[in-house]
């Protein structure tokens, strides 16, 4: 189940280049390109003519040419060319679905087109709309986006999934983690889940990447924004020195960054993991030892999450039972299950 009235990540801009880009978004598969003009834009990936794949195809100028007899479409989905004809139908159309490109990503409208609203795109303030200041990194998740959207409004499991002493390679959590301090808000449609640790045994990782001595005060902030975005800045500091405020530079007492985590549900059983990283300060080689840090802890998450939808596809009649750090979940559960509702009213 999805909400579609909502602007997603389809693509990094970077993936658009001189062949279709085929992507399955909401279940449902599209054609990505990018015309000679330089505009994105997205198709149903399904030729009015006998239904090949237009991302199989090519593209010449301002239109996507089928494959299979040279149908051409342009960006609005009209017919543009019909080989040896002089007229193309008028019905010979596709979908196309409103694209706007920011932040150096391809979001996608894949509702009602008159809702289309590109104000209404993920305000990533910290990066430039343009896209030219920030680290980006993609992930295939072979489980459902809610198992995601859980993980991230929980973030207990940084003490215990990613804990350098159960000798998980990304060693950015210890089990003392475990009794920091968490807030859970909401304002609004969104939903807050805090964590902040104070002197605290400075994590491997973060110890390494920081330069930061044997304590530390810690933060992992996440503010959950509907239907499937997180924004959250990360980050230790040497104790002492002002936690997330902290002056030291980053590599000298300090390693922080924020992440604007854009999920995108490919079906019912995967997602698309779009992540856009700001990080003001670092250097090129912390960029890119950024980037490992990223896809390590995250390969245990993806682990993690690919065998709770296993458990899921095996029982999906099964209870979970929350416990005290469930807040941020269950109150991201219960606005989505509104969130549902209301657009099954609005669209009947």
């Amino acid at each position: 189940m999805f909400l579609r009235n909502y602007w997603y990540v389809a693509a990094f801009s970077s993936e658009l280049g001189a062949e279709p880009l085929a992507r399955t978004i909401l279940d449902q598969p599209v054609a990505l390109f990018r015309t000679r003009s330089g505009v994105a834009a997205a198709l149903e990936d399904r030729c009015a003519h006998r239904w090949m794949p237009l991302s199989k195809g090519t593209i010449d100028n301002e239109l996507l040419v089928c494959c299979y007899h040279g149908v051409a479409f342009d960006r609005s989905g009209a017919c543009a060319r019909v080989p040896g004809s002089d007229q193309p139908p008028s019905t010979m159309t596709v979908r196309s679905y409103p694209t706007v490109e920011r932040y150096g990503a391809v979001w996608i409208w894949m509702g009602e087109p008159k809702l289309a609203d590109p104000a209404a795109i993920l305000d990533c303030k910290l990066l430039d709309p343009a896209g030219s200041d920030c680290t980006r990194v993609y992930l295939h998740v072979k489980a459902n986006y809610m198992f995601i959207n859980d993980n991230l409004c929980d973030l207990l499991h940084v003490a215990f999934l990613h804990n350098a002493a159960r000798k998980n390679s990304s060693s950015i959590g210890n089990t003392l983690m475990e009794n920091g301090k968490l807030e859970v808000g909401q304002r609004g449609d969104r939903i807050f889940a805090d964590w902040v640790w104070t002197d605290v045994p400075t994590p491997p990782t973060w110890r390494r990447l920081g330069n930061i001595g044997e304590r530390a005060d810690g933060w992992i902030l996440s503010t959950f924004i509907a239907p499937s975005f997180l924004v959250n800045p990360i980050g230790f500091a040497e104790a002492g020195t002002g936690g997330i405020k902290s002056p030291r530079p980053e590599g000298r007492g300090k390693f922080s960054f924020t992440l604007y985590q854009c999920i995108t549900p490919e079906t019912e059983r995967s997602t698309h993991f779009f992540k856009l990283m700001a990080h003001p300060g670092w250097t090129p080689e912390m960029a890119q030892q950024g980037i490992e840090l990223i896809k390590t802890v995250n390969a245990e998450d993806i682990w993690a999450m690919e065998l709770q939808q296993q458990a899921l596809d095996r029982d999906p009649e099964a209870v979970m039972h929350a416990i005290p750090s469930d807040g941020g979940v269950i109150r991201m559960r219960r606005l989505m299950k509104r969130l549902f509702k209301e657009e099954a009213a609005r669209t009947g």
